[in-house]
């Protein structure tokens, strides 16, 4: 099968884009949709793919990239991210950005000294001398422990005596010497444990130090040896990944991380590859597009069919490098400060709530200094602390809680952490639920890849906790309440999103579903007792929805 797969007529009556569509946008070109489906459909055609992709973790990203040769005509590549079947190299697909059989030599010779080594540890590891000699220490601690329990149930008893003899010399006259004796006794008692404790400790640190000297450190230098050979390792697997940009200029993706050997899977996705083929090529790209197919990931979202950008954390470092040399349409951020001004809908001496709307940040970013906090800044500059109580995501309009002052601030907080004031959230799901109340309990942290999405993780995650109710629903779509126990970042769109949970991402959400013209997610409710007057505040904002 040919790697360049011209289009028919029927794509043929598309007009070609003015400019390369930008990949982090992701708002694929009508013809980067066309090749997709194209692509899609041979996907479909071959059973023992399908069977794969659709198996427990057996989705794929795959990518498709229009072009345009140099005679014009044009046609679409097509990738797939990291591996296919245990190939690198498949027919149809573009190939990896390395040179294959280098790379299986590099880890081959590579591969056989880790194992050599990691053999090595293990022996060592393993030996009955070794664990014999951890017996006896291990022993030793315990004898020490005896034996100093021991000594303090004797002293104690010696100390419980001399109480009742001081006790007794107290209530007769010239006795001085005597207590004098029951104190240099007690002084006697103290040096003693002292001792003891202090002999213990020498022996055990000779022991441990002659369990060291024969074996740990030995099977330290190993370790280390082998952490050694792996980092040398990736720096010569990297070096390997020599990316093009359309200028023709070659850098390694070592260069493009500044030096430090990327996360691994760097360079193996399909925008990478998809763009080094082309210009190794002289084709002229036209529109990019990346969507997943098969079974949901067990811990990212991601759902069948549905497109997605480049991940952050891999592909942003190299995307920019190799679009040197490409017209690259960039869509410019929208003026915040003039568009979008949070509405005061309760205010008195000690706070306010406030009605965010949606596309504000909460806090000031990275590339953008406005807004709500700024903007309290700006209203009230006589206002002490830290104002806001909490806060939403920037797609995410809806109520939030600001302190004038200190005190107010550290009660109102202190409210969220006892999680003792209530919110409620109204959304638009993408599809319909027939459950009428779930409770959702999956933990989240963020995907180190991926920044600022979030992933579902039961060994590093965070609790995260919501419950949902179903308000009402059509053919296509439902309208549901969320009431969440923890404030994890993403939690509601994560727990929408997730197919352990509703598996049904919010309208509107571009990370974890399909971009619209809003996040359909509004704070509408908030419950909280005041800091001064301790009466029960409940402010209601009606979602825009």
């Amino acid at each position: 099968m040919n790697t360049i797969q011209y289009f028919s007529i029927q794509a043929k009556t598309v007009e070609l884009p003015a400019r390369f569509n930008n990949p982090f946008e992701n708002k694929p070109h009508r013809l980067a949709i066309l090749a997709s489906e194209k692509l899609q459909q041979r996907l479909n055609q071959s059973t023992q793919l399908m069977q794969t992709l659709f198996s427990p973790e057996g989705g794929k990203m795959f990518g498709v990239l229009v072009v345009a040769d140099q005679s014009g005509k044009t046609g679409y590549l097509s990738a797939f991210s990291g591996m296919l079947n245990q190939q690198w190299s498949v027919p149809g697909f573009v190939p990896p950005v390395f040179d294959v059989q280098v790379q299986e030599g590099i880890l081959a010779s590579g591969a056989q000294r880790i194992a050599h080594l990691t053999q090595d540890i293990e022996r060592g590891l393993k030996s009955a001398e070794r664990l014999n000699a951890i017996a006896e220490l291990s022993a030793f601690e315990q004898k020490k422990s005896i034996e100093i329990l021991k000594l303090k149930k004797k002293l104690g008893d010696n100390k419980q005596q001399r109480k009742a003899q001081r006790l007794a010399l107290l209530s007769a006259s010239g006795q001085e010497r005597q207590l004098q004796e029951l104190s240099l006794q007690s002084q006697q008692d103290k040096r003693q444990i002292k001792q003891l404790k202090c002999d213990w400790n020498h022996k055990l640190t000779m022991a441990q130090k002659e369990l060291d000297d024969t074996f740990e450190n030995g099977i330290n230098d190993l370790i280390t040896q082998r952490k050694n050979l792996s980092q040398q390792l990736h720096h010569q697997v990297f070096e390997n990944y020599k990316l093009m940009n359309a200028l023709g200029e070659i850098k390694t993706i070592i260069d493009l991380f500044g030096g430090k050997v990327p996360a691994g899977g760097s360079g193996d996705c399909s925008a990478p590859k998809l763009l080094q083929y082309a210009h190794r090529n002289k084709l002229k790209v036209v529109a990019m597009a990346e969507f997943w197919w098969g079974s949901q990931p067990e811990k990212g979202i991601r759902h069948h069919g549905h497109f997605y950008p480049p991940c952050r954390g891999r592909c942003h470092p190299i995307l920019p490098f190799m679009l040197q040399g490409v017209d690259v349409s960039i869509e410019k951020e929208p003026e915040c400060e003039v568009k979008l001004q949070p509405e005061i809908v309760y205010e008195d001496d000690s706070l306010l709530v406030l009605n965010k709307p949606a596309g504000l940040l909460s806090i000031p970013g990275k590339e953008q200094d406005y807004s709500v906090l700024s903007w309290l800044h700006k209203r009230f500059p006589l206002a002490t602390g830290a104002m806001l109580v909490h806060r939403l995501d920037m797609a995410t309009s809806g109520l939030l809680l600001a302190a004038k002052n200190a005190h107010a601030h550290k009660i109102l907080q202190q409210q969220f952490i006892n999680r003792s004031i209530k919110k409620r959230y109204v959304a638009l799901l993408s599809k319909v639920i027939t459950e009428k109340n779930k409770t959702i309990d999956l933990p989240i942290r963020v995907d180190l890849d991926d920044r600022p999405r979030q992933v579902v993780c039961y060994e590093h995650g965070k609790k995260a906790v919501s419950h949902v109710e179903l308000i009402s629903s059509d053919d296509t779509s439902c309208r549901v309440y969320f009431y969440p126990v923890t404030g994890r970042t993403h939690q509601l769109r994560v727990h929408a999103a997730h197919f352990k949970g509703l598996n049904a991402p919010i309208v509107g959400d571009e990370l974890y579903g399909e971009k619209s013209s809003r996040l359909f997610l509004h704070a509408e409710k908030l419950s909280f007792e005041h800091p001064v007057s301790r009466q029960v505040l409940e402010i209601h904002s009606p979602a825009p929805f």
